[in-house]
């Protein structure tokens, strides 16, 4: 049984605007300590996003770093919008991955719109990271 090594979270309260389709840092965490040996990572995202007109789907990610730049980890899989443009809808996503001796790691959650031709906004965010 693996034991809980370390843990932070990022909570946001500031709306983040979605640039109509294009990916967007929703929130990123801290840089988290984990132990050198193997890690274990599982990081747990939401995001209660209003939908821009015209967004058929949002692509939810979890990245390695701060940036769209980062390692994509998981996969990155579309979902389909439930209600109509100007609604506002949860996103949720759980990944986890082995990291070798690492000194710190640090993820962001990102989202994308699909078919938007309006922006949207993220209104709050938590972002929790564990290592195992």
């Amino acid at each position: 049984m693996s034991i809980l090594r370390s843990i932070d979270a990022a909570f946001s309260t500031t709306s983040v605007t979605l640039t109509t389709t294009s990916e967007t840092v929703i929130i990123a965490s801290p840089q988290l300590q984990c132990p050198k040996d193997i890690s274990f990572v599982n990081v747990l995202a939401r995001v209660q996003l209003t939908l821009g007109t015209g967004t058929t789907a949002v692509t939810p990610r979890i990245r390695r770093g701060n940036t769209t730049a980062g390692q994509l980890v998981g996969s990155a899989v579309s979902e389909a919008v439930k209600t109509a443009a100007g609604s506002t809808e949860p996103f949720e996503l759980n990944v986890q991955e082995e990291r070798d001796f690492q000194d710190y790691v640090q993820y962001c959650f990102t989202l994308q719109q699909t078919a938007a031709t309006a922006n949207g906004t993220a209104l709050s965010a938590h972002l929790l990271i564990m290592t195992f």
